[in-house]
């Protein structure tokens, strides 16, 4: 352990962020001058001609150089956030409206407001943009400006990320920084939706039975309807043999569970034939329909279809079942 802290502290050293930033070695060169002399021609020997045409100007800017010069790559932006995609022109993403739940401009504002208070990062609200610090790169100095474009033909909103100077005017080479930030805020709304996707996954699903369709009803769209039934299907005593999610269908052996397995999970035995059948999900948009066949791709009787439903039904409303 103290032999890992110690390679630790090494590194940690080693990798500071002017370290980073600088190449390696002096910088002495930086003073060098180049020194000649005449060439001596002998008596009675004529000098030879010179060709000019490589001779190398004496420049006047020598730009940035030395400890100045910041040799790290570019930082690119990266659309972490599922379905985001990079804006043509500055540092942004553009956002598009996945949820009906709330517009998606509100949801992007409580999530740049959730992001600066995560990293105690002082932001004002300035004619309709935010201007805080870089505390969440941990450039506290730095100040940036960010703006929200909306495009209600695409259903999408922009996040824009600007580097100000000082006097509150745009940095001309403040890419990196932008990156930098942009990157941060992205990888902070995506934690966020995701541990809202967690949640959702958890609660519960309402199922009931379409006797006249010989269907099932899930009131929840076809992912989250997927996801609760190949998690559930196992612990019901259901084997998946095969599943193609993009198909819509899983085949399963049915062996069925003891007495004592079905009271210990609370649950109506569901005492149907144990063979195999194949579940086959519809997509309804805000519902998902469940039909069951047999392995000859015949459907089930409506005893069978309405013990399923049964069991399935409370297994839905459990979450203590979703591992």
């Amino acid at each position: 352990m103290l032999m890992g802290l110690l390679a630790v502290s090494v590194l940690a050293g080693c990798s500071n962020l002017e370290t980073r930033s600088q190449a390696n070695r002096g910088f002495d060169y930086e003073d060098a001058t180049l020194r000649t002399t005449p060439l001596l021609i002998p008596a009675g020997l004529e000098a030879p001609a010179f060709n000019n045409e490589f001779v190398i100007p004496q420049g006047q800017d020598k730009g940035v150089t030395g400890k100045a010069l910041d040799i790290r790559p570019p930082t690119q932006v990266l659309p972490l956030v599922r379905g985001s995609e990079l804006m043509e022109q500055g540092s942004g993403l553009w956002f598009y409206q996945q949820r009906l739940g709330q517009p998606l401009e509100q949801e992007l504002t409580e999530a740049l407001q959730r992001f600066f208070e995560q990293h105690e990062a002082a932001a004002n609200r300035e004619a309709g943009s935010w201007v805080s610090n870089g505390r969440a790169i941990g450039a506290a100095e730095q100040r940036f400006r960010w703006q929200l474009l909306l495009d209600a033909g695409r259903r999408a909103v922009a996040v824009q990320v600007s580097a100000l100077d000082r006097a509150g005017s745009l940095v001309q080479d403040g890419q990196r920084a932008e990156a930098s930030m942009l990157n941060a805020f992205s990888l902070s709304y995506q934690r966020a939706l995701s541990r809202q996707q967690e949640l959702l996954d958890r609660s519960p699903i309402g199922l009931q039975l379409d006797g006249e369709q010989g269907r099932l009803l899930a009131a929840e769209g076809y992912d989250r309807t997927w996801k609760r039934l190949v998690t559930l299907l196992p612990q019901l005593g259901f084997e998946l043999t095969n599943r193609q999610q993009a198909l819509g269908y899983v085949d399963v052996e049915f062996d069925g569970l003891g007495s004592g397995k079905w009271r210990d999970l609370g649950l109506p035995v569901l005492d149907i034939p144990e063979q195999e059948y194949r579940i086959q999900l519809g997509d309804l948009g805000n519902q998902s329909s469940i039909t069951l066949s047999d392995k000859d791709r015949i459907p089930v009787s409506a005893e069978v279809l309405g013990k399923v439903a049964l069991t399935l039904g409370e297994a839905f409303q459990r979450t203590d079942l979703i591992r």
